[in-house]
């Protein structure tokens, strides 16, 4: 059988229903059927009669992806694909073993948290969490009463989801420019942050669990389950999550991409680092779809030129 075979027969396949105003992103391939003989990674070269496929598509709204297209044509960019940052952190912080024998990739980002289940190196399942470090971060805000970028920066070197005896006369210096002394000296005990962050970073395991529960995960050969995104790195999640989760849970950082500075080697680097092995190895299915046309041609220069004055 012919990779030209091969295509044919997935084209011929039924799409089923995927619901109204909604973009296949994916259409992978996760197991293919010659003859009743189930099982096969890669059908071509061998002779049979029938063939069949199962298929694991992910669906998106297609609103959401027009905007984020047309958003990157008004900065003069050209669009080379649309991934699932699910996809591209498993992809880069699973090895090799995980994504053989069955793993989930818990990305947690700002604004979301998206869960994926790799098995026999195809993700099999994904989903996602609107819930991410953003909200602690609001979470952190409207607790102690401080504008948005200091409580980023107070959860980023003083955040934890762990509380000890030591954290109730470990103070935190909150600061301030309201130009009001008494207001711009205060201080909070790391035990009361702690406490503040740990109800959303358990509603947002909780959230995920009930994802892995729904999916099934509980019976693959193997449960291991990798936290990656930025927000995975506040102090003591991974045994939070080890704990709500009730599996073996580790740090992931990206992998297999050599020579990466140490600023891009951390955990919140999974997706950008996997969206970069997708443009080093493209596949059609992760290009596939219709870019609104440009209501400006020309050359580059005339782009440039027109970009800075619509935006200056």
């Amino acid at each position: 059988m012919t990779e030209n075979e091969v295509a044919r027969v997935l084209a011929a396949c039924d799409v089923p229903e995927y619901g109204v105003g909604r973009e296949v992103l994916h259409a992978q391939p996760v197991n293919f059927a010659l003859d009743n003989r189930s099982g096969l990674n890669d059908p071509r070269g061998q002779l049979g009669q029938s063939l069949a496929v199962d298929m694991h598509m992910v669906t998106v709204d297609a609103a959401s992806v027009q905007n984020l297209v047309r958003c990157i044509k008004r900065c003069d960019l050209e669009l080379a694909g649309i991934a699932s940052s699910a996809y591209a952190s498993g992809i880069s912080a699973l090895v090799e073993d995980e994504q053989e024998l069955g793993a989930a990739c818990i990305d947690m980002g700002g604004g979301s948290t998206s869960v994926s289940i790799f098995m026999k190196k195809h993700m099999i399942y994904t989903d996602a969490v609107r819930m991410g470090g953003d909200h602690v971060t609001s979470d952190i805000s409207m607790g102690l009463g401080v504008p948005t970028a200091a409580a980023e920066r107070i959860k980023t070197f003083c955040g934890g989801v762990h509380a000890t005896g030591a954290d109730d006369r470990d103070m935190i210096d909150i600061g301030g420019d309201t130009g009001d002394w008494e207001h711009d000296r205060r201080t909070v005990s790391r035990a009361e942050l702690i406490g503040i962050m740990r109800p959303r970073v358990e509603e947002i395991l909780e959230e995920v669990r009930a994802r892995l529960d729904a999916a099934g995960f509980d019976q693959l050969p193997s449960q291991q389950i990798v936290l990656t995104g930025g927000a995975s790195q506040v102090m003591g999640l991974d045994g939070l999550a080890s704990r709500i989760l009730g599996q073996q849970v580790r740090l992931g950082r990206p992998l297999r991409v050599h020579g990466l500075p140490q600023s891009a080697t951390g955990p919140g680097f999974a997706s950008a680092v996997g969206l970069s092995l997708f443009a080093a190895n493209p596949q059609d299915e992760w290009w596939d779809f219709d870019m609104p046309s440009d209501r400006h041609s020309g050359s580059s220069i005339r782009r440039a030129v027109r970009w800075f004055k619509d935006n200056w």
